[in-house]
């Protein structure tokens, strides 16, 4: 970047006439042109400006990189979806009906993780396969 004067407008200092910051100033404008480092530390520091209107602190970079401003950010910027209250559905899905038979079959074929397949959907925990047995033909409304 290229040395430029820069422009204070900081409302405490925009007529300020003395040296900030190792620069002379007189009615808020540098004196002498500053190396661009110069600038971005005093626009970093305070609200400042190149005499072409440039800030060139690190923010006024990163928004002069990508070229956007407030007005077009808000055009593109996508619209998020209308909230919809959500719905209660059936608590426990239509799910097959096992006899105590078929669950017996199932606990020495599979064991206890077999019947968890099962009981888990209807929210019967059990540690052993007679307590799981049992828990899942009352919950499917047996016995």
């Amino acid at each position: 970047m290229k040395p430029a004067k820069l422009r204070l407008l900081e409302s405490t200092f925009a007529g300020y006439t003395g040296v900030l910051c190792g620069v002379e100033f007189v009615e808020g404008v540098s004196t002498k042109e500053l190396p661009f480092v110069d600038q971005q530390r005093i626009c970093a520091s305070m609200r400042a400006e190149t005499i072409e209107g440039r800030n060139v602190s690190a923010s006024g970079q990163f928004s002069e990189r990508h070229d956007i401003s407030l007005e077009d950010a808000i055009k593109t910027e996508a619209k998020a979806p209308k909230i919809v209250p959500m719905e209660r559905g059936e608590a426990i899905p239509n799910l097959q009906k096992f006899t105590r038979a078929e669950l017996e079959s199932l606990a020495d074929a599979e064991g206890i993780a077999g019947l968890r397949l099962i009981g888990n959907p209807l929210g019967v925990k059990a540690k052993a396969i007679g307590e799981m047995i049992d828990g899942i033909v009352k919950a499917q409304g047996g016995e």
